[in-house]
Formats: C-alpha cells, sequence, structure tokens
C-alpha cells in the first residue's frame, strides 16, 4: 500500500474532515495503488477514489465498467470497486449530445458477461462468440467483469462517486476535494449537503510522510536518476549539442526500467549551444520509477577546472554535511536553510544565495505550496520522520560560470539517511 494511512487519518483530524476524494491522477494512485491508462490519455473525471477517514468504511476507486480488467495486473487494496456504464439501450430518451465513443447506443439484448455467475449489465461492449471455447486467458478476463458487474452505479463517474459516499453514510459529511469543483457536482447530483474543502495542499502535507513501500520506490528512483546523470558525464565531451544530453539520460531510464522526467543541462546558465571545455556544467537528474521522482544534481567540467571551482565545490559539499548532521524531525525548513548559507559562506563560498530544501514523491516538488492570493512560504514546513528530501544547491554568477549539487535523503527519528551517493565532488572530465 502507497498510502501512509495513520498520517491520513491524523492530517484529516486536523483539518475536521470525514474523507477525502482525490480526483488527480497522483492522488487517485496515492489513496488506492491503481494506475491506469486514462491517465495517460488525460481522460480527467473518469476515475475517482475516496477514503473515508474511518478504517471500518468502505474505501472505493470509482472507475469505467469497461476497465476493471486493468485490476487484474495494478490491483488495488481498496475493498469496494464502483464501476459505470455509460452505453444506452437504443431509442432511450437522452439529451441532444454529440459523438462520444464511450457513450453510444449498443443493443445488448439480455445477454450477460457469463451464463453462470454475472449479474446486472454487462460491463463490455464487445461480443462473446457463441459456442467457442475459452482459453485461458477468456475465463480470467470474463470472471474479471463478473466480479464488478453487480457494481454498476448510474452512467457517469459523478454518480458512481456519489453512490459510493453514501454507502458509507457520509452524504451529509464533510470531504476534502483535491478539486473542489467535484463538490459542487455531487451538490448538483443528489448530494446538496455535502460540504468540504479544497484540499490540494491537504493531500501534499499527507504524502510529506512516505510509508515503507513509498520509500523503497524512491530509494529506487534515486538509484535510477544518479545512474542516468553519471552515464550523461561518460558521454559529454566538448561540442556536443546540449539537446543530446536529454536523449542519453532518457536512454539510460529506460534501460534501467524508469522514465525519464528531465535533465536540466546548462552552462553560464543556458540550457541552448554545446559542451564547452574549461566551463562548469549544471547536471539536474529527474527520473521516475513507478511515477516516484528521484532528483540528484552534479556539476561537471571538460578540462582543468580552476582552484577556485574545486575550493568552491569543496565548500557546498562540506555546508550540505553540516546541513544534514543537524536535520532532526520538527526543524523547519527555513532553519536549515540559514544554516546551511551561514556554513558555504564560512567554508569560503560568500554569496552563495540558493539552498532550497523540497520534499520528493510522486511529485518534484511533493510538499503543500502556495496557491491562489497566498504569498511564498505560507505555508510553515518542517522536516518530518519518514520524509524523502533534496536541499538543491543550484549557483549562477554572470562572469564565472554555474554549479550544482543535489541528493535524496530520507529523514529518520534522529537525522538523515542518503538514498543516494552523495558524491557531490566536482566531475572532472580530462580534455582529449
Amino acid at each position: 500500500m502507497l498510502l501512509n494511512r495513520a498520517r491520513a487519518i491524523e492530517v484529516m483530524d486536523r483539518h475536521g474532515l470525514d474523507g477525502l476524494v482525490a480526483a488527480f491522477k497522483e492522488n487517485i494512485y496515492y489513496l488506492s495503488d491503481y494506475w491506469g491508462p486514462m491517465f495517460l490519455m488525460s481522460r480527467n473525471y473518469t476515475l475517482y477514489a475516496f477514503l473515508p477517514r474511518d478504517p471500518e468504511l468502505p474505501a472505493a476507486l470509482i472507475m469505467p465498467g469497461t476497465g476493471v480488467y486493468h485490476l487484474e495486473h495494478v490491483p488495488t487494496w481498496m475493498p469496494h470497486v464502483s464501476t459505470y456504464v455509460t452505453r444506452i439501450t437504443p431509442g432511450a430518451p437522452i439529451p441532444p449530445r454529440d459523438f462520444e465513443f464511450t457513450t453510444e447506443e449498443i443493443d445488448e439484448g439480455d445477454r450477460i458477461v457469463t451464463p453462470q455467475n454475472a449479474q446486472g449489465q454487462r460491463l463490455t461492449p464487445y461480443p462473446i462468440r457463441e459456442g467457442a471455447p475459452m482459453a485461458a486467458r477468456d475465463e480470467q478476463l470474463l470472471a474479471r467483469y463478473a466480479m464488478h458487474s453487480s457494481n454498476v452505479h448510474e452512467v457517469t463517474a459523478t454518480r458512481a462517486l456519489k453512490a459510493a459516499i453514501e454507502a458509507t453514510g457520509l452524504g451529509k459529511g464533510r470531504i476534502g476535494f483535491d478539486d473542489p469543483r467535484v463538490l459542487g457536482w455531487l451538490n448538483a447530483c443528489g448530494l446538496p449537503d455535502l460540504t468540504g474543502v479544497d484540499a490540494l495542499n491537504i493531500f501534499k502535507e499527507i504524502r510529506m510522510v512516505k510509508s515503507p513501500a513509498e520509500i523503497e520506490l524512491l530509494r529506487t528512483a534515486g538509484r535510477m536518476s544518479e545512474n542516468a546523470i553519471n552515464a550523461v558525464i561518460a558521454a559529454i565531451e566538448p561540442g556536443m549539442p546540449l539537446d543530446d544530453i536529454g536523449r542519453i539520460h532518457a536512454m539510460s531510464m529506460i534501460e534501467q526500467g524508469g522514465k525519464s522526467e528531465w535533465i536540466i543541462a546548462n552552462v553560464r546558465g543556458l540550457a541552448t549551444g554545446n559542451v564547452e571545455a574549461g566551463e562548469l556544467m549544471k547536471l539536474d537528474s529527474v527520473g521516475s520509477y513507478k511515477e516516484y521522482r528521484g532528483d540528484v544534481g552534479r556539476t561537471v567540467i571538460c578540462g582543468e577546472p580552476t582552484r577556485e571551482m574545486v575550493d568552491r565545490n569543496k565548500a557546498v559539499t562540506r555546508a550540505l554535511q553540516i546541513a544534514y548532521e543537524n536535520i532532526r524531525p520538527g526543524k523547519t525548513f527555513k532553519e536549515i536553510v540559514d544554516l546551511t548559507l551561514k556554513a558555504v559562506h564560512d567554508e569560503g563560498f560568500p554569496g552563495f544565495v540558493i539552498a532550497g530544501p523540497h520534499s520528493v514523491g510522486l511529485e518534484h516538488t511533493d510538499h503543500p505550496v502556495s496557491v491562489g492570493a497566498q504569498m511564498p512560504g505560507h505555508h510553515e514546513l518542517r522536516f518530518l520522520e519518514n520524509m524523502v528530501f533534496t536541499l538543491d544547491m543550484p549557483y549562477h554568477e554572470f562572469g564565472w560560470g554555474t554549479s550544482h549539487v543535489e541528493d535524496m535523503m530520507l529523514v529518520t527519528k534522529d537525522g538523515c539517511e542518503a538514498l543516494t551517493s552523495m558524491d557531490t565532488s566536482l566531475r572532472v572530465k580530462p580534455l582529449r
């Protein structure tokens, strides 16, 4: 289970919530463990996840009936899968509409998924060849459709969500929504007494503290992202177009079974042009494994670095060590930022201006962020046990160059544990 349920209950209690409804793909995945093709197609609002605060009430994944076959290879822990079908009988009274392939007139007669055990409306419009022997996969798929055919609710995802909420007795409850529009839709389709709050940052607040399953995914994602940045460093040479670096990064992540989200590669603050001899290069590698992000930064140079380049890199490395030694659960981000900047200045790198901690998880920045009229820094952020974070150390000085380092770290009860190598040394590639 990806979900840290104890943390979710704690945060829901703090905000006075009876449950959570996820409409965004990251949060649906986080609550339910399910990830499917509708997310990749941007078929938004065809799936939801509903998590009651009370563990005794059934959590529910809402999804199209035709899509339940995905649960064979991406299962959900949620005990209730609320499905819906949007096919209609020819001639049925419907409002005027244009073509939409998920809602079409299909005459299914009285056929059901199997004659033996299926009840209710068929979840798929695809035909069954009469009298044909069924392969093992046919039987497996028919059984999956049969398993969920009795859970069909209404004809839209929102109405199926309404039914799932009603099944828990929370039709008059107070729910957190990552997309507040969903509350209005539920009010309009039969839950006028349901109330709720914008939970965009409440979800992020929950996700800051990782479950054991998430920590292992992040450990893998961090390792993959570091391998990918090392592959880039091994391949670069003067004259190489910076655009080629993204392709190298992507290939390395794919070969490891992950995915490249991006790599920032720039020289003197610009990500255009070519690798240049004697110039520092900033590399910031973000890859993902099963949607969890890995984030690693390094500085490289082709040719001999100056003494100042080496000394500045050592100053940043030492400042990071001091920061990690002082991080404990409960420490604020600001306290560590102030300490890190003072340390890098004291270590002989005056003028260093940015030290940027951020939680990492399903998103690169996996903590509450300022939105709307909120000023940046609106949310007081603290290091929490089982948070995974990086401490970004980017630097650019006009007339000098660009550098960057960061590693993935896990906050423990009494400090930090590195998830990546912490090899922040200046990477030097001799000229051929």
